[in-house]
């Protein structure tokens, strides 16, 4: 009994040393010089657990596209590889690279709780922001409004409605977009069974409040994807399969308002996400695969350590020399784990997730299966190959309260906007039957 409890002493301690480390996640180069930069595969990884990779193999580095399995043999996880390319015979394309798109936007409205790997200091940044500028009592209590609408995605830049509504203030526009436009975007109004039909029986999308259905006009906007930039200043060259980042603006041409969150006339929404055509998505699979295995694998190599029941032993304590040794080997596992997560995180944002509804913890999903899924790919135009679009963030612009000062009398900026975070987004695409 005295062993016993001495043995979960020290573990317990172990397990507060991690955790003590574990509060910086970055660590310096020099002290992680002796980390491997191989990354091996885990067969317990909760993602993509079975692919090919097709291309070739040499000293452990590999060059082609994932579309295979991986075999367990003894210890290690190896690739099978092909030298046959990645089918998309299976795909639909695009008559047209100018062809126009049909697509469902979902604007789901609302402040998110903060995820468990992300930064505290943003979200709270973001969480200051937005009561200084739309009040401390917007989205509480878990408040939402949710807002799905048809629109048609086409190569035209005109940016005016049927009514002669245009931009109000085209400068933000343009800043937001940071760069020529590379196309429209039109809402699609929806059928009503109302006899009239003027201008105020045109609307766009509806949802539901304490007041029963409500219905929204939504102006047109324009839009722009931009080609992929290195990430500064770890990364010199774009990844393989790298997203591009789209960037679009509407407006709410009425006020809308649903329990804790609301938004006045004219409200100006900025839309962006990162987005895929099939073969960049098929290729950042294959670049983003190697980044999260080694992070989730060394995450399961330190609990694996610190298992009450199959742990390192030395942890009970029987041994102070011997403890103080596994307490120097579970420091370094935390760095090795902080450190590839530090590098998970950087290539994360710009590379496919592959987590969602298509992948289900406990089952496989090849990449035929993601480039087939047809809730994911749609006709934007700029290319024949189908886009995806990943989950975006919606921003509002609102007016700040306070003028920007400058030192410079000529230089104060009279338009003074800020942009927020106020919800999230998702597009959906559509074919005619």
């Amino acid at each position: 009994m005295l062993h016993s409890s001495v043995c979960c002493f020290w573990r317990t301690i172990a397990v507060i040393i991690v955790a003590i480390i574990s509060q910086d996640e970055v660590v310096s180069a020099h002290k992680l010089s002796h980390l491997t930069s191989t990354f091996i595969p885990s067969l317990s990884t909760p993602s993509l657990l079975r692919h090919r990779h097709q291309g070739s193999c040499k000293n452990n580095i590999c060059s082609g596209s994932f579309s295979g399995r991986i075999k367990h043999v003894d210890t290690a996880t190896h690739v099978l590889c092909s030298s046959s390319p990645i089918s998309s015979s299976s795909q639909l394309t695009s008559p047209s690279p100018w062809s126009p798109g049909k697509w469902k936007l979902t604007l789901d409205f609302g402040v998110d709780e903060p995820k468990p790997d992300s930064s505290s200091l943003e979200q709270n940044e973001n969480r200051i922001q937005l009561h200084k500028l739309l009040g401390d009592n917007w989205g509480a209590e878990g408040g939402r409004l949710i807002l799905p609408f048809e629109v048609i995605i086409s190569s035209e830049t005109s940016s005016t409605d049927n009514n002669g509504r245009g931009q109000a203030n085209p400068s933000v526009e343009r800043t937001w977009l940071g760069g020529k436009p590379t196309g429209s975007i039109q809402c699609i109004p929806k059928e009503t069974n109302d006899d009239e039909n003027d201008d105020e029986q045109i609307h766009h999308a509806t949802y539901i409040n304490n007041k029963g259905e409500q219905r929204v006009q939504i102006s047109p906007g324009l839009w722009r994807n931009e080609p992929p930039t290195p990430i500064l200043p770890s990364f010199t060259k774009i990844l393989s399969g790298q997203a591009s980042s789209l960037r679009m603006y509407l407006k709410l041409v009425n006020s809308i308002e649903r329990n804790t969150i609301s938004f006045p006339e004219d409200q100006l929404l900025l839309l962006k996400s990162n987005t895929f055509r099939t073969t960049q998505y098929a290729s950042g699979i294959q670049t983003v695969l190697p980044y999260q295995y080694a992070k989730e694998q060394s995450q399961q190599a330190l609990e694996e350590q610190l298992n009450h029941e199959t742990g390192d032993r030395r942890l009970d304590g029987s041994d102070l020399l011997e403890t103080a040794a596994a307490y120097k080997d579970i420091a370094a596992l935390v760095m090795e784990r902080d450190e590839r997560r530090r590098r998970w995180k950087e290539v994360e944002g710009v590379l496919p997730k592959i987590s969602g509804p298509s992948i289900k913890i406990g089952r496989a999903a090849t990449t035929e299966e993601l480039l087939n899924d047809v809730k994911r790919w749609g006709i934007w135009p700029g290319d024949t190959e189908l886009m995806t679009v990943e989950q975006g963030v919606v921003l509002a612009a609102v007016s700040a309260k306070e003028k920007k000062q400058s030192i410079f009398p000529w230089m104060q900026d009279s338009n003074s906007e800020e942009m927020v975070v106020v919800g999230k987004w998702i597009a959906t695409p559509l074919f005619d039957e």
